[in-house]
């Protein structure tokens, strides 16, 4: 199975994003002891991102998935946008920096924001990246509404566009479906699909009629064949796979 590695050592990420690509045959395998650190010093989130990623593939030799993300409020020309997670410093909270957010907006009507996120896959033995982006538009509430075990870092002062709550009391199932970090991470799921794993199994024909199966059928045939495939793919000789099953052979298996 084709594995990815997840370049975060946050966990409420890295359960977001296992939940967000757990329906594609990939197997996401996170950093359990690794204490090395990688200053985040690029001028955008792509650049942050890719520094992540290349970091992480090139050391671990698999492709690695990094993303980088900002919340970028109106009122404060945009801040604190790229430097999110480094407000105030790394070691300071997002309780104080929440609380600084909003001592700094307490005179202003303008509750305008968003969070922003670039998602970047590293192909190492390519030396290729993709990337993607996700946007959700919202506001800054004057006061944090929290769900205890719900949400992480800003998600309890942002409310997004055509919904009552923040992120953090919608609740994880809900904010999987809208949030920027889902977009973006449905997109390279995408890519995933079609370009790095060569296209998803749509259908499964014999003597050219299409099989009457269900998507689990499906899903356990694909995962065969991208099993074979990431078997057989340092070997360049290889060019070709042909597939044949004699059904005489296995006869007394079949029902």
């Amino acid at each position: 199975m084709f594995k990815i590695i997840v370049a975060t050592k946050n966990k409420g990420k890295l359960k977001e994003i296992k939940n967000i690509l757990s329906d594609i045959p990939v197997r996401i395998i996170h950093i359990t002891q690794d204490n090395g650190t990688i200053e985040e010093d690029g001028n955008t989130y792509i650049e942050n991102a890719l520094k992540k990623a290349k970091y992480y593939a090139e050391k671990y030799r698999m492709p690695a998935l990094a993303d980088d993300s900002g919340l970028e409020i109106d009122a404060l020309k945009g801040a604190p946008g790229i430097h999110s997670a480094r407000f105030m410093g790394e070691g300071t909270s997002f309780d104080s920096k929440i609380q600084e957010i909003l001592r700094l907006m307490e005179n202003t009507s303008e509750r305008n924001a968003r969070f922003r996120c670039v998602a970047v896959l590293y192909i190492p033995s390519e030396g290729k990246y993709y990337t993607t982006e996700g946007v959700v538009e919202g506001e800054i509430l004057r006061e944090p509404h929290k769900k205890e075990g719900s949400g992480f870092g800003y998600d309890p002062i942002f409310k997004p566009a055509g919904y009552n709550e923040s992120f953090s009391t919608l609740g994880e199932e809900i904010k999987n479906q809208i949030s920027h970090r889902s977009i973006a991470l449905r997109k390279m799921k995408d890519i995933i699909l079609n370009e790095v794993l060569g296209g998803s199994m749509t259908e499964i024909k014999i003597n050219g009629v299409k099989l009457a199966a269900n998507s689990y059928v499906y899903t356990v045939f694909e995962k065969v064949i991208l099993a074979l495939l990431d078997t057989l793919n340092n070997i360049p000789e290889i060019q070709t796979i042909e597939i044949k099953i004699d059904k005489t052979r296995h006869k007394e298996k079949i029902v």
